[in-house]
């Protein structure tokens, strides 16, 4: 590998928190797990090399299958050696090609591939952050249309995904085929996870009574669901309550992008004994009343109403309003995905080079925010001048062997 720049490290680079080798666990011995859906003749490449170089290129902000090959060719030899690209026939073999990568991608176990990137950003994130009020981990459950994947005989693709609050990182991945089929994927999407104590967020299109119970019964978690006309009997139950008797118990406001928003928080125990909420295991009401004002048009007023499987001892009314605001931690996700990466502009549709795609954006977005990036579109910027940086961001360190052959 050449050696190391004495051009001074840019500035967004230099605000990313140290790297501790104890807590960055290496990217290869989980890509490693992912079976080669190739011949075993012809192979010029381990898997795990030509998935590093995907990976190491998403971080640099690669946003298709030719900038992730274009990137590979600006990586020196040394560094493709650190990858897992061996020497032979006593010259370094280029980088992947773009057709060796696309070929790769198009064929690829996505399911497989999504759960090892899920296990490493996973330890990622426990190693980032600090268990939060009453150590629970809170993680939302959302889809995301990809635009680009539409065609004349086939409606776009559609992913649901399970990522964290508060530092977004997004711990499992899978494709449902149209939004109408995420609540069928919702058991399977989260059955992996550990969310014993945790709490797991929703909207109404989730909230069915079979995956409640399941949560709560199997997983042993806690929900926050949002509560929709489309519900009927739910909804009218949580709307006739009393919420005049009851107190505002937390308000908040914020101004950003050209409005102000201000929420007002209450809550009711939901009595067994008046027949309760036509909800399994709710043990709140929640209603949230939102005011919003935009610069030139006029304000706006709306009520959402929720429920929770926790009780009034478990939580805090700031603390549940605080999840309700915190489940759209998975939209600005997706908003980077769609600005930086630019996933809706995308056009790849063959096989399963458009979810492995959508996976490596994951990581790349998990890994750079774990180490403490704000702005990913500037670290992805400063990154890509200088390969060798995505290194110690992806956990890899040189082995020994690294320059044999």
């Amino acid at each position: 590998m050449s050696a190391v720049s004495s051009s001074p490290i840019p500035a967004v680079l230099a605000k990313l928190g140290p790297v501790n080798p104890d807590d960055v666990a290496d990217l290869r011995v989980f890509l490693e797990a992912v079976p080669d859906p190739r011949s075993r003749r012809g192979r010029w490449y381990s898997l795990a090399s030509i998935l590093l170089v995907c990976a190491a290129a998403a971080v640099s902000g690669a946003r298709t299958i030719d900038e992730l090959a274009e990137w590979g060719a600006r990586a020196d030899a040394g560094l493709l050696a650190v990858l897992g690209v061996r020497r032979h026939l006593l010259r370094w073999r280029h980088a992947p090609s773009r057709s060796a990568i696309g070929r790769v991608l198009e064929r690829l176990d996505a399911d497989a591939l999504d759960a090892a990137v899920g296990a490493w950003l996973a330890q990622r994130h426990t190693a980032a952050t600090a268990p939060g009020e009453g150590g629970r981990r809170v993680i939302a459950v959302d889809g995301k249309a990809l635009r680009g994947s539409a065609r004349l005989d086939r409606p776009r693709r559609h992913l649901l995904s399970a990522v964290t609050h508060g530092l977004a990182v997004t711990l499992a991945q899978a494709e449902v085929g149209s939004k109408t089929n995420e609540t069928r994927h919702f058991q399977s999407l989260l059955s992996p996870l550990d969310l014993e104590g945790g709490v797991v967020t929703f909207d109404a299109l989730h909230s069915v009574k079979a995956n409640v119970t399941w949560l709560v019964e199997t997983k042993k978690a806690h929900y926050v669901a949002v509560v929709k006309p489309n519900q009927p009997t739910a909804w009218a139950q949580l709307d006739a309550l009393d919420w005049n008797a009851v107190k505002v118990q937390h308000t908040a406001s914020n101004k950003g992008h050209g409005r102000r928003e201000s929420r007002s928080i209450k809550t009711l125990a939901i009595a067994d004994n008046l027949g309760g909420i036509a909800f399994p295991y709710a043990k709140l009401a929640i209603r949230v009343h939102r005011r919003r004002k935009t610069a030139g048009a006029k304000e706006t007023r709306e009520s959402v109403y929720a429920v929770t499987s926790l009780d009034a001892h478990q939580t805090k009314s700031a603390e549940l309003s605080s999840h309700l605001r915190g489940h759209w931690t998975v939209e600005a996700q997706h908003h980077i995905r769609d600005r930086v990466f630019a996933e809706d502009a995308s056009t790849v549709h063959t096989g399963n080079a458009l979810r492995v795609m959508a996976a490596f954006r994951n990581l790349a977005i998990g890994a750079l925010k774990t180490r403490g990036a704000t702005n990913i579109a500037k670290t992805t910027r400063a990154i890509r001048d200088k390969p060798e940086r995505t290194l110690p961001i992806l956990g890899i360190t040189p082995k020994p062997d690294a320059q044999g052959t």
